[in-house]
């Protein structure tokens, strides 16, 4: 009987895991600066504008900041983090050039009970370019 408890007790704490690993919002951010784009100084990310397509003025690329999303983060969150990664590279504002979602298939298996089931997960890229009005 106590080997019993430790295996169901072991397939909680697995399921608990699983759950609240599932459950997480996280948002991983990488900018990179355009090669032989010119430096500029940071700005607030306040006053840094996000468009929905590339704004016909002019203006100089900076260069890109690419965002990988998993969860269901809110729009102001995303929205955050593409303006202060926007910011540090000293921009007026970005576009946004992709936005798409990703879903692949996830296999789970519980090799003392037997039973497999499949889910779906999702990741959410984004891809921003970074812009200096001239």
């Amino acid at each position: 009987m106590s080997h019993l408890r430790e295996r169901l007790a072991a397939s909680l704490a697995i399921l608990a895991t699983v759950v609240l690993l599932t459950g997480c919002v996280s948002i991983y951010e990488n900018t990179h600066a355009y090669l032989g784009s010119p430096a500029f100084a940071a700005v607030d990310p306040e006053i840094v504008q996000i468009l929905e397509s590339e704004p016909k003025t002019q203006k100089v690329r900076l260069g890109e900041i690419i965002l990988g999303v998993q969860g269901k983060p809110t729009r102001a969150d995303i929205e955050k983090k593409i303006k202060v990664a926007a910011a540090k590279l000293g921009a007026d504002g970005v576009f946004i050039a992709y936005d798409r979602t990703h879903i692949f298939p996830v296999v789970y298996t519980d090799y003392w009970w037997g039973p497999t089931w499949v889910t779906q997960d999702s990741t959410r890229n984004i891809v921003a370019i970074a812009f200096k009005y001239k």
